[in-house]
This record gives C-alpha cells, structure tokens and sequence, in this order.
C-alpha cells in the first residue's frame, strides 16, 4: 500500500475523527499529555497559556483550546499524537498562527500543539541545505542565514510561521528565480497520526513529498523538520511607489503588462500592487513594491524590468533603499492584532480593461457599503495583486512538480486577494459576508470573460474556501 493511502488511512482514524468529536473526556487528554511530558502542558489562566495564546488575529486568540502542549523534540510530537488519536481527542497544530479565522490553528476546548521549542535552524557543511524547524518564524530563519550570505525561498514577513508558508505554497522575493517554497523542500520529516516518523524526498515517500507541497500537507502529519534548498545571497533593493486612486487604471494595467512581459526577462526581480482604501473615505491609494535579488548598479539607478513605471506622472511618494533578506521581512510585515479576513481569486493576466474595471468596481462598492454600515468602526479593505509569470509556473515543475495543478501553459496568472481588518467584533458579520460576497462576485466576473482559473491559494484562501 503506498504511503500517502496510509497516511490517509491514519487521518481518517486520528487527525480528522479527532477534529470532529467534541465529547471526549478533554481534562483527561491533558492530564494524560502533563503525565507524559512533565512541564510542557499549559492551562487556562497560567502565565504559559496567556504566553502561548498568541496570534496574528484576534479571532484565532480568541478561539480557546482546554490546554496547550509544547513538545520539544520529534519524539515528543510522536507520543503527543498517540495520546491523542488513542483518546480521540480534538486537536490543532500551531506553527506561527498567521491565519485570520477560528480555528486556522486554534481550537474551541480541544489541545492546540504548540511546536515553539522545535526552532533548529542548520546549515549543512556544503552550504546547500538548511534544516528547519517548525517553530520558527521566519525572521528566525533569515537572521540565522544574512551573516553567512545565504537565504532559502521562504516567507516575505517576519511573523509568517515557517510550516504554514511552505505546506501551503508559500510565494517569496526569490520565487521569480526559484519557484514557489514548496518547491524548494529536499526532505519533509513527518510525525504520522500513529506516531510513526517518516520521511519524504523525492527519492523516499515520493507520493507522500508530493502530496506535502500544496497538496492539503496540513492533514498528512505533523512536520518537524523541512530540509530546504539553500544559495548565496546577498542584499536586496527595494522600491516602493504610491499613486492616487485615480491612477489606479493605468497602475494596474502597467502591472499586468509586467507580470505578462518583465518579470519573465528578469527573474530576479519581484513585486506586489496593493490598492488601499481609506477607512473612513473610501479614497483608494495604489503602491507598486519592487523587489530585486540583485542591488542595481550603478547606485540609485532602477532595474530596467521596473523602468516604465517611473515616467509615470502623479506619484505621491517613492523610495529606494537596499539591505538584508530581514530588513525587508520586517519592514512589510503586516503588525499582530485586529480582526481580520482575506481570500483571493486566481485571474489570467490577459484580461481586458472591462475585467478590470468591473472588479474594480465591485472593490469600491463593497467598500462603500462597509463604511455606511460600519458604524464609524475602523475598517481597512485592501485590494491585492500579486504576478504569477511564466517564470515562476516553470519552476513549480521541478522535483516532480508541486499538487497545484498549474503549468506554464496556464499563465501568466495574477492573484487578486482581498485582505481587511476592523476593530469591533459587533462587525465581524457584515466584514466576513462582504469578503465572501465579494470574492463570489469577482469569480463570477473571471469566468464570464474566460479569464478565471480554478486554483485557490491556500495561504490566503479565507474560511469559506
């Protein structure tokens, strides 16, 4: 029997039968968890649990598991998903806890595994490999690596969990050069809901390593460690662009037309098109971030790849610096707190202007009708563009290719995703049905103009993907 249909065969008998039934004795699950790893359970109302009980959403914090259990080596994992799949225990494994909604990583009265303490981050002697822990987040992970000159594909923030990332797809600043993170993984170690740890390659477990890069790898085990490609890098340039919302149009189009044409000529380069809108006006703001693996010479010039958009006239602001893989991991990163949603459709960059305008248009609606309903709350849409250029869907091949589905032949792809975060919980009703409203009417959209693709990425799918 191949291991995937093992694998399989123990969720179905631990991991998901555990994550449905609610009535099993959960004081004793804990009790059975403390007995077994003295010192790393943690209960309600400890200075440990309020710790722990850290989150990027407030929806995730307060979603409230009967105690948190923090294993601290492969083995502990393996004995912490014995106990539970023999008590048919509801559980959730956390890693960073960068997910919006309930239950990403968080359960109501059953044990979140924290795998904190399993944060290794080494480098083999050649340089080619870094083996990574779950635990980290991924500023662990690059502050480890920018003094030695090195850098793998990871995570664009510093608070994105490294197990999320790189099981659900994970695009980075390097993706144009080298894929997609999954796609750079040597080796998965994984803890199976039996307990038994295996490993998968695409020498060992074949079926199972694919099945690990996008493929649902979050319902296969519990990884421990990732095996990822290493290479020499050294600073980035960044650069940033901000119109006014009455340029969106040609911004937007100018994207489109480097997703289709530049970035494929210069795979070193990277960018993302935010379109904010202001919470209290809805007055839309666009900014254009530029990423290039290589710092431009001679200094303060800018990559030809990016050139056309700055003859472009009415900037409100621009910017250039240079620096390490962690400087910029923590200039973007998105600040813990708030409530927050997202979901994202996948579009063939060959849309015409009509496509455009209407999901525009459907953007700024949903967004007036927040602010009139809203009741003055602070609540802040933005409209996301992200390429996904031939280069990249190349790429994706390697290693025997990822469990996307998505080929060469199918792009260029842009990803439109539609992150927003309020304050008050009274809204948490309207903001989630406008986003799932809204992601329903631009799908719509895509397919009647023959531009949708079926592929949901999953790192920012929202709940009702």
């Amino acid at each position: 029997m191949r291991v995937v249909q093992l694998v399989l065969i123990a969720v179905i008998s631990g991991l998901a039968s555990a994550a449905t039934n609610s009535s099993y004795p959960r004081v004793n699950a804990c009790a059975a968890l403390e007995a077994a790893l003295l010192g790393d359970v943690a209960y309600p109302n400890t200075t440990a649990y309020i710790q722990l009980n850290n989150y990027w959403s407030d929806q995730q914090r307060e979603t409230l598991p009967r105690c948190f259990v923090t294993p601290k080596t492969t083995p502990d994992v393996a004995t912490v998903l014995k106990i539970l799949t023999r008590q048919n225990a509801p559980f959730t494994v956390k890693s960073g806890g960068h997910v919006p909604f309930p239950g990403g990583s968080s359960i109501e009265n059953g044990v979140t595994i924290d795998l904190v303490h399993i944060n290794g981050v080494d480098v083999s002697a050649d340089r080619k490999t870094v083996s990574v822990g779950p635990g980290n987040r991924w500023l662990n992970v690059t502050e480890k690596l920018d003094p030695l000159g090195l850098a793998v594909v990871g995570g664009r923030d510093q608070n994105v969990g490294v197990s999320g990332l790189l099981l659900g797809g994970g695009i980075s600043f390097f993706s144009g050069i080298y894929g997609w993170a999954c796609d750079n993984v040597r080796k998965y170690e994984v803890v199976l809901a039996s307990g038994n740890v295996i490993y998968a390659s695409p020498n060992e477990n074949s079926d199972l390593y694919w099945a690990l890069r996008g493929g649902g790898g979050l319902n296969y085990g519990v990884v421990t460690r990732f095996d990822l490609a290493a290479f020499d890098q050294g600073d980035l340039w960044l650069h940033m662009l901000s119109f006014p919302g009455t340029e969106n149009r040609t911004i937007i189009v100018g994207f489109q037309n480097l997703t289709i044409e530049g970035l494929p000529r210069d795979p070193a380069a990277h960018s993302v098109l935010g379109v904010a809108s202001d919470p209290f006006t809805g007055v839309t703001t666009a900014t254009l971030t530029f990423l290039h693996a290589g710092v431009p010479s001679p200094p303060g010039s800018v990559p030809a790849v990016f050139q056309p958009f700055e003859s472009l006239p009415k900037a409100l602001a621009t910017s250039s610096s240079t620096g390490s893989v962690s400087k910029y991991l923590t200039l973007l990163a998105t600040p813990y707190g708030g409530r927050r949603d997202w979901g994202n459709v996948i579009i063939s960059a060959n849309f015409s202007q009509v496509v455009l305008d209407d999901i525009m248009s459907l953007y700024a609606k949903r967004n007036a009708a927040l602010i009139k309903n809203g009741g003055g709350d602070t609540i802040a849409p933005l409209a996301l563009l992200q390429a996904i250029p031939v280069n990249v869907l190349a790429q994706m091949q390697k290693n025997g290719g990822n469990a996307f589905g998505l080929t060469p032949s199918d792009g260029p792809l842009i990803m439109v995703s539609f992150p927003i975060s309020w304050t008050n919980p009274a809204n948490d009703k309207l903001v989630m049905n406008s986003t799932k409203k809204l992601l329903a009417d631009v799908a719509a959209t895509a397919k009647k103009h023959g531009v949708y693709n079926p592929y949901i990425y999953l790192n920012y799918a929202g709940l009702s993907q």
